[in-house]
C-alpha cells in the first residue's frame, strides 16, 4: 500500500481511494468520516462528500475537479485547489490511500 503523499505534495493527477481503515456515515448530504485506528474524525458538507465518494481508486483528483465544476458551474482552477487541500488533510490524517 502506498503511503499518503502530504498535502504539499499531492496534485491534480493524484489518485485517490477511501482507506480501508475508515469509515462514513452520510446524513443530509454531509458525511462524517472516522479513522478506525485512530478516531480521527472530519465532517464535510455536500460538495466535500460527492469528492469522498468520487474516492475509488479510479479517478484523479483533477477529474473529479473537472466533474464537479462542471455540475455546478464553477472555475475548475478552484475547484482544484479546495479538493488538493481537503485531500492534503485527508491524506495527513491517513483517512485515504494515494495509488
Amino acid at each position: 500500500m502506498a503511503v499518503p503523499k502530504s498535502e504539499d505534495t499531492l496534485d491534480a493527477e493524484t489518485v485517490l481511494r477511501r482507506s480501508p481503515q475508515s469509515t462514513f456515515q452520510v446524513v443530509a448530504d454531509e458525511a462524517i468520516l472516522i479513522h478506525l485506528g485512530t478516531g480521527t474524525y472530519f465532517s464535510l458538507n455536500r460538495v466535500g462528500t460527492e469528492f469522498w465518494q468520487m474516492l475509488d481508486g479510479q479517478g484523479t483528483i483533477g477529474g473529479h475537479a473537472e466533474t464537479l465544476a462542471q455540475k455546478y458551474s464553477v472555475d475548475v482552477s478552484i475547484v482544484t485547489a479546495d479538493l488538493l487541500e481537503l485531500a492534503g488533510k485527508m491524506a495527513a490524517d491517513k483517512l485515504v490511500d494515494e495509488l
